[in-house]
């Protein structure tokens, strides 16, 4: 990996965990029903990403619009509709650390497989610090007196459709990266997946929610503020992730990098912003986790 390259995956994980704590931060601060807190995100954080698309795309008009771009804007809207859902119900039945650890686990393992079709696979020896990784998230993910088998079957199914959805979203986002090389159409593929992705969880607030889901965008100042924040660090993210794989960036190194190392930042700051306690084994997971990305980087990696 070029120390370019790592500077470039190091923002783009700071822009992650920052989304991931101003997500904390608004949830905390949002005045409406809980329940209504991730579609009125999902909803508003799609249409903030693609218009910041949008405006990113008018620098480098022409618009490059086909049917491939708008088949893989679907069907990544669609990815991402059913992982939010998947991840609301799954938090609602089961233990958030195997939760996590399969979530990730899907982010890491799928697009690695898949990266050896564009022959940008790991080497043997990266497979272990992967495994290393992913054993990792169990730990850095384990709450205090949460047991293994907490679960019922419905949870497992749901964090079965976690692992498989985020890593079809990363392998879509891969093939992007195999497709860029002829046609340069990133920021069209974002307005198109986030777009629709808006859309489609605006359509599913309707009608689980009815009338009253137009006055759950009513927001207090704070929540506004983080919520915008959240909805600014997810489109720059997204813009500077396509960005990377159109120049040619390992894609299993990049998600790897993305998937462990957003949880990793994220469990640090929550620990010194908003005070969260660590037990001994949140620890040990984050310094083994820090040992299989350096050890990923310089001998695991294509």
């Amino acid at each position: 990996m070029k120390f370019v390259e790592f500077l470039l995956i190091l923002l783009l994980i700071s822009i992650y965990t920052g989304q991931s704590f101003f997500c904390k931060l608004y949830t905390k601060r949002y005045p409406g029903d809980p329940e209504a807190t991730t579609p009125v995100f999902s909803v508003v954080s799609g249409f903030v990403t693609a218009l910041a698309a949008l405006g990113f795309a008018l620098f480098s008009l022409p618009f490059h619009w086909n049917w491939q771009i708008i088949v893989m804007g679907i069907a990544n809207s669609v990815i991402l509709a059913v992982y939010n859902y998947a991840m609301v119900k799954a938090s609602e039945c089961g233990p958030y650390s195997i939760q996590m650890s399969l979530m990730l686990s899907g982010g890491i393992l799928i697009p690695a497989f898949i990266s050896y079709a564009y022959g940008r696979g790991l080497k043997p020896l990266g497979w272990l610090f992967v495994a290393i990784i992913v054993v990792s998230v169990f730990l850095v993910s384990k709450k205090k007196g949460e047991s293994f088998f907490s679960g019922n079957g419905r949870f497992w199914i749901f964090c079965l459709i976690l692992f498989v959805f985020n890593g079809l979203y990363g392998a879509i986002l891969a093939h992007q990266g195999a497709y860029e090389a002829t046609v340069n159409s990133k920021n069209e593929l974002i307005i198109c997946t986030f777009g629709m992705s808006g859309l489609i969880n605006f359509a599913l607030g309707l009608i689980n929610r009815k009338k009253k889901f137009l006055s759950d965008f009513k927001q207090s100042g704070s929540s506004f503020l983080f919520l915008m924040l959240c909805s600014l660090c997810t489109s720059s993210a997204i813009i500077l992730l396509s960005t990377l794989i159109n120049n040619g960036m390992n894609t299993t190194l990049l998600f790897t990098f993305d998937n462990a190392g957003v949880l990793f930042f994220s469990v640090v700051c929550s620990a010194i912003f908003l005070k969260e306690r660590l037990s001994a084994l949140n620890w040990i997971g984050c310094a083994s986790m820090a040992l299989g990305l350096i050890g990923i980087v310089f001998w695991g990696g294509a």
